[in-house]
C-alpha cells in the first residue's frame, strides 16, 4: 500500500545501528510510525532534511502486507522549524508539545479533532519560533486547547453548584472538569472536614485549583476562540501568565492521566 501525506515529525528514535523510526502526526490518518531507512546514518543525506524533528513535510510513505510499520519511500519539507532546535529551552517546551500531542492522536485514524490538533500544534510551533508569546503563554494555550479538542474539555460557564458566572475567585475542579465559586469551595470543604471527623486537609485530597478572574477569562478564551486566533489575547503580567499555566498543566495530566518526561526536562531548563 502506498500513501502520500502531509505530516509533522513529532518524534524520532533510532532502530538499529543505521535506521531511525519516526512518527508523523498527519491531519487524514493520525499518528503513523515510519522506519527512515539510514536514517540512522550519517549517509543518509536524501532524508535527512524532511526527516529532522519538527519538520513540516509531504511524504511518501509505503507498507507491505500485515507490516507493522510504514516505510519512508520519498519526502520533501514544506514548513521547517529547525530555528527551534537553536534555543534549548524552546526545544525542551516544543519537544513537549510533540508529545502530549502524540499521546492524544491515535494511530492509524480519520477523526476530524486529530487534524484541528494537528493544526494547533503546528500553530503552537509558530508562535513558539517567532518568540512573540511568553513561553509560559503557548505551553498554557496548546495544553488547554489540546484536552479541549481530545474530548476533556472543562465547563467553565459558571459555577457548577450555584451558577455564578463571574466569579471573582474560584476553582476548577481538576477531575470533574467544572468550575466551582469560592464561597462554594469553602462549604464544600467544611462539609468534607465533617465527613472526616474535622480533618480539614480532607478537602487537599480532592485536587483543585484556585483560578482569579483574569485568568478564568483566559481560559474561556481558549476553549471557544476560532482556531487562527487562541494566542490573540494578553495576560497582564508573567504572574498571571504562570497561574494559567499552572492550571492548564495540572488539568492536563490528570485528564490523561500520565506523565512526561519531557515536561520534566523542560521544567529542568527553564528553571
Amino acid at each position: 500500500m502506498l500513501i502520500t501525506v502531509n505530516g509533522l515529525v513529532a518524534r524520532s528514535y533510532p532502530s538499529g545501528d543505521h535506521d531511525r523510526i519516526i512518527h508523523l502526526l498527519t491531519e487524514d490518518h493520525g499518528r503513523l510510525s515510519v522506519m527512515v531507512k539510514g536514517g540512522g546514518s550519517s549517509r543518509a543525506a536524501g532524508s535527512a532534511s524532511c526527516t529532522q524533528l519538527f519538520t513540516y513535510g509531504n511524504y511518501e510513505l509505503y507498507r507491505g502486507k500485515g507490516g507493522d510499520l510504514y516505510w519512508l519511500r520519498g519526502g520533501s519539507v514544506l514548513t521547517p522549524f529547525y530555528q527551534l532546535s537553536s534555543d534549548i529551552t524552546r526545544m525542551a517546551l516544543a519537544t513537549y508539545l510533540c508529545d502530549v500531542a502524540s499521546d492524544l492522536i491515535p494511530e492509524e485514524t480519520n477523526e476530524e479533532e486529530c487534524g484541528v490538533l494537528l493544526r494547533t500544534l503546528l500553530n503552537s510551533l509558530y508562535v513558539l519560533s517567532k518568540g512573540d508569546k511568553s513561553l509560559a503563554t503557548v505551553k498554557a494555550v496548546f495544553e488547554l486547547r489540546s484536552a479541549s479538542l481530545m474530548g476533556y474539555r472543562p465547563d467553565l460557564t459558571g459555577c457548577d453548584l450555584c451558577s455564578e458566572v463571574y466569579p471573582e475567585n474560584a476553582y476548577l475542579d481538576i477531575l470533574n472538569g467544572r468550575l466551582i465559586c469560592a464561597d462554594c469551595q469553602s462549604k464544600l470543604n467544611r462539609r468534607f472536614a465533617r465527613e472526616s471527623h474535622g480533618d480539614e486537609s480532607s478537602a487537599g485530597r480532592r485536587p483543585v485549583c484556585p483560578v482569579s478572574a483574569s485568568v478564568l477569562a483566559a481560559l474561556r478564551y481558549v476553549v471557544s476562540a476560532p482556531d487562527k486566533k487562541i494566542f490573540s489575547f494578553a495576560m497582564k503580567d508573567a504572574e498571571e501568565e504562570r497561574a494559567l499555566e499552572r492550571v492548564t498543566e495540572t488539568f492536563l495530566l490528570n485528564q490523561v492521566e500520565r506523565d512526561f518526561d519531557t515536561l520534566h526536562f523542560y521544567r529542568s531548563v527553564a528553571d
